[in-house]
């Protein structure tokens, strides 16, 4: 027999979330340590704080921060801070060429275990890209979910194999 578990109040808990900014090359002036190699740990750049000659990125990273968040809102995200930006990095044209997760491809490669049925989902990484790519790193607070797990325990197993038999 199946137990009912009511949790009305779940916490709240703090997630971090990434994103991919895909941006014009010539827009791309600022990096953080992250790709100037630099042996020390790398917390991002504020977006609010970015110098004034890369106020075009700081616009074009403002809208895109606008889109991200009431994407995350609708999944029941809540953006807590500033965003931090790492990067730039040659672009993988995700503005371009995107890729259908849903596609029966994937299930399909799963299911033979052949990794080669996606191999059309493959893109190299053009180092002579028009485009470069940062990612957005935000906290955001989300509702703890309750997930049910059913574990029949042994009796109920016993119970199952005797009405097989």
């Amino acid at each position: 027999m199946p137990n009912i578990l009511v949790a009305p109040n779940l916490e709240m808990m703090l997630v971090q979330q990434r994103g991919i900014v895909t941006v014009p090359s010539e827009e791309a002036l600022v990096s953080c340590f992250c790709v100037r190699s630099i042996p020390q740990p790398c917390s991002g750049l504020r977006v609010n704080d970015l110098p004034l000659q890369a106020r075009q990125l700081q616009l074009h990273l403002f809208q895109a921060a606008m889109k991200w968040e009431e994407q995350m809102r609708v999944r029941g995200y809540q953006l807590v801070g500033e965003l931090r930006l790492h990067g730039a990095w040659p672009s993988y044209e995700f503005n371009q060429q995107l890729a259908d997760i849903e596609s029966s491809l994937w299930a399909e490669a799963e299911a033979e275990d052949d990794p080669s049925l996606v191999l059309p989902f493959v893109v190299d990484r053009v180092a002579t890209s028009p485009y470069s790519d940062y990612l957005l790193v935000g906290q955001f607070w989300k509702q703890a979910v309750l997930t049910e797990i059913w574990i029949p325990d042994s009796t109920e197993a016993n119970q199952s194999k005797e009405k097989e038999s």
